[in-house]
């Protein structure tokens, strides 16, 4: 599977960090890694693990939908690519369900599956993957000649008490593992008896020996769980975290879900549909359900829109229970029994069925929260909640199981790009703040998520069309009594019309282009059950200012790009194509390492390049001298391990080949170190090589970028392809400081800091009268505009459309 833009971004910072942190402090480390990752506000002071300050901990941070089990499979190699300094890790993968515990450890099985596939490609498909209740199983040889993926709930090893937590307990089975362990290991001893001062031969102990890399999913119940001393007992080598909330993790990077839209991950906006009686959410959860399925019979990837509803608990005055909700489907919607299942605690109806399969013919899903954990069918496009949405929990689990998009490809059908909520609440401005509630707690920031949400008319006609956007608007208000208006300004009393009906009821309707402010001020004093609250009214406000930008009336931005000239083809340069122009070829290349010294004591080797000191110390060192069987080696044979550890994509193998071997050759014959110690030091000089390599492209690249500065070959400036338009733009973090820019092409300026000098700059951009539009051009996303330099692509900070029709780009 190809992993998305941000995914690749995620799992760049991650490789930053753990190189970075193998030549660094880790605070120093993590300062590389946001460079690369972008985090955003979730950036901060790098906290170390309580009592593992020696210990490389990070967070990804994803919202759900983001793939974070897909991206945990690849962060496997390259951490140990980047850090661990072993061909095959132990790794321990913690879940925060048994569920999920199950779900992982069958999709991480699975040959052929997205997730097998990740972890088989980086080790030769050399990979075993164990539930915690297997370990007994695991052999000595097991960890030495295959990657081992151990996969448990955060609940084993919880400290509280030790002797109730049999990952800590003395165990027979393991006891093979500890028979050649000294006991300076470190570990956990006996203290008494006949075996006084021996390893105890526990799960635990068995972790500490290896030093796994632990991956640990939805990290934010991981805070609260597991202690530093917990950890400390398992010593791992590293920790990387992912969730979509994060508490108080080290966050190098974070997706936003203006980023997942683009990747064609998630559904958005979500229409939501407010209404008066269950009986009533539930009909048009149907219809809407059915309406969808006509318009997915012309889409090419054979969906079938599943509709999910989360009933009320068994409990006393519930109405629509699962039961109720069962029988008034089949008998008042005239479902199908074979078209529903439910999934509960007590009935698993799902169980063992493939709902992608299109024999299946399952179009209705009941449940109450079973399927908050460990359920995933992005077939499904309908939520329909019978209980308060306003309750967090299993709402936004359930939610989050509606915005998955089928197979990650946008759909043609635009209907099919979208998701649907139906909720019974007293008010469409009491369900849209309690949606809002349940995105962010999801991961979206909070304007993103009063963005993301789209009022859908209660009664509609899906027979004869539906019309997916319309204008924003705040709808009337009903109230029992005339609000007293003697405080309100001129602009709060021109902004409503009020009108009394023969009941007594007054009816207030608000203004749509009324100010931001005034609406803010009408919110506040109308406050009560029955008002708009102030949330609802800035989610109006938010939708108005999209709906109302620029970029939204068809206006754009057209920029130059540096193209080349190529016998008369115009070809975009890409820092890749400053490379190539550069002479890139490492058959033409000195062979030699500079800086490069290795010294060998025991179980140590010492590294200095580039002005950064690496020191590699490894208690596994016996057990992969026991693999590799040092003795046997030859240079031809480290030479191919060199070539498959360090591949690089824009080199030939058979040419990459011979540039190790010469390498090896160089280090052997004219620097004089013995085989012996290469083999033993060898991710030293994995190391060493990757980096010379790098050293290498760059220089290849600054040459082409002269080449192109002097004229040698023909380039010129051209509007070839990039436009900024109402096709898209991420804000990535929205700013969210009190300036209301004028001339902004799209209604979110992204990645600006109030007050801040960049921020200064876009004021005195947004103030010049020759200013038509601009726009704040956001690093690293699909919509963003660079330029190639010898190494990398550069995005400056504002590109600019002049009243005159030219274009200014301005790097502050």
């Amino acid at each position: 599977m190809e992993l998305k833009a941000y995914q690749v971004r995620a799992l760049d910072a991650l490789r930053t960090f753990l190189a970075s942190a193998a030549v660094k402090p880790h605070h120093r480390a993590y300062g590389d890694a946001v460079e690369v990752g972008q985090p955003g506000a979730f950036a901060a002071a790098y906290r170390p693990l309580s009592g593992l300050a020696g210990t490389p901990y990070c967070c990804l941070r994803l919202p759900t939908g983001g793939g974070k089990t897909l991206l945990g499979a690849h962060a496997v190699g390259v951490a140990r690519d980047a850090y661990l300094d072993r061909r095959f890790p132990l790794v321990l993968w913690l879940t925060p369900s048994a569920t999920i515990a199950r779900q992982t450890v069958d999709a991480l099985k699975k040959p052929g599956h997205p997730y097998r596939h990740a972890l088989a490609d980086a080790f030769g498909g050399a990979v075993r993957v164990y539930e915690v209740d297997e370990r007994r199983q695991i052999r000595p040889q097991d960890l030495t000649d295959a990657a081992a993926v151990i996969v448990a709930t955060v609940q084993s090893f919880r400290v509280s008490n030790v002797a109730d937590r049999n990952v800590y307990r003395e165990d027979e089975e393991l006891e093979p593992h500890f028979a050649a362990v000294p006991p300076s290991a470190g570990l956990a001893v006996h203290t008494e008896g006949s075996r006084a001062g021996k390893p105890v031969a526990s799960f635990a102990n068995l972790l500490k020996l290896h030093r796994p890399l632990m991956i640990v999913d939805e990290a934010h119940n991981f805070t609260s769980t597991l202690s530093g001393e917990t950890i400390g007992r398992i010593a791992p080598a590293a920790v990387i975290e992912f969730t979509a909330t994060p508490v108080r993790s080290n966050v190098i990077v974070s997706a936003t879900a203006a980023e997942l839209k683009a990747a064609d991950m998630i559904k958005l906006p979500i229409h939501l549909s407010q209404h008066v009686s269950w009986q009533q959410a539930v009909h048009h959860a149907v219809m809407q359900r059915a309406w969808l399925e006509r318009i997915a019979a012309s889409d090419a990837g054979r969906i079938r829109p599943i509709a999910l509803y989360q009933a009320q608990p068994a409990r006393a005055g519930a109405e629509a229970t699962v039961d109720v909700l069962r029988v008034y489907l089949i008998e008042d919607q005239q479902i199908p029994p074979t078209s529903i299942a439910v999934a509960t605690g007590d009935q698993r109806e799902l169980d063992g069925i493939d709902l992608f399969d299109p024999a299946c013919t399952i179009e209705h899903v009941i449940t109450v929260d079973a399927l908050k954990e460990g359920w995933d069918c992005s077939f499904a496009y309908v939520f329909c909640s019978l209980a308060s949405i306003r309750s967090p929990g299993s709402v936004e689990q359930l939610l989050g199981r509606v915005l998955r998009m089928p197979f990650a490809t946008r759909r043609a059908s635009e209907e099919l790009n979208r998701a649907y909520a139906h909720v019974s609440e007293l008010n469409f401005f009491e369900a849209a703040e309690g949606l809002k509630d349940r995105l962010t707690a999801m991961g979206f920031d909070e304007r993103t998520a009063l963005a993301a949400i789209v009022e859908q008319p209660a009664e509609f006609d899906y027979e004869h069309g539906f019309v997916l956007e319309h204008r924003a608007q705040l709808p009337p208000l009903v109230v029992q009594q005339r609000p007293d208006q003697t405080s309100w300004s001129p602009d709060m009393i021109a902004a409503v019309r009020m009108v009394e009906d023969a009941a007594g009821s007054v009816t207030i309707a608000f203004e749509p282009t009324a100010p931001d402010e005034v609406l803010r001020s009408l919110a506040t004093a109308l406050a009560s059950s029955e008002a708009p609250s102030l949330a609802a009214v800035e989610a109006f406000i938010e939708q108005r200012r999209a709906n109302s930008s620029p970029a939204e009336r068809g206006e754009i931005i057209q920029v130059p790009q540096l193209v080349l000239d190529r016998d008369g083809q115009l070809e975009l340069i890409y820092p890749e194509t400053l490379v190539d122009l550069g002479g890139w070829d490492l058959r033409q290349v000195d062979t030699s390492l500079p800086g490069f010294e290795v010294t060998e004591r025991p179980d140590t080797f010492e590294l200095d390049l580039d002005g950064d000191h690496i020191t590699y110390r490894s208690i596994a060192a016996p057990l992969e001298l026991a693999l590799d069987d040092s003795t046997s080696w030859d240079a031809a044979a480290l030479s191919r391990w060199l070539d498959r550890t360090t591949k690089q994509q824009d080199v030939p193998q058979p040419v990459y080949l011979e540039y190790c071997r010469r390498v090896c050759e160089w280090l052997l014959e004219e620097q004089g170190i013995p085989l012996a110690t290469l083999v033993r030091g060898k991710y030293a000089l994995r190391r060493a090589v990757m980096a010379r390599v790098r050293q290498l492209r760059d220089a290849a690249g600054h040459r082409g970028a002269q080449l192109l500065l002097d004229g040698v070959t023909p380039v010129t400036m051209q509007i070839v392809s990039f436009t900024f338009s109402k096709a898209g733009y991420d804000p990535r973090t929205p700013y969210a400081g009190p300036w209301l820019p004028q001339k902004h092409l799209f209604g979110q300026i992204g990645d600006l800091r109030h007050g801040g000098e960049e921020w200064h700059c876009a004021v005195a951009i947004d103030r010049h009268p020759k200013v038509r539009h601009w726009v704040r051009n956001v690093d690293r996303t699909p919509w963003s505009y660079w330029l190639p330099t010898s190494t990398d692509r550069f995005y400056p900070d504002f590109v600019v459309g002049l009243e005159d029709g030219r274009t200014l780009v301005v790097e502050y």
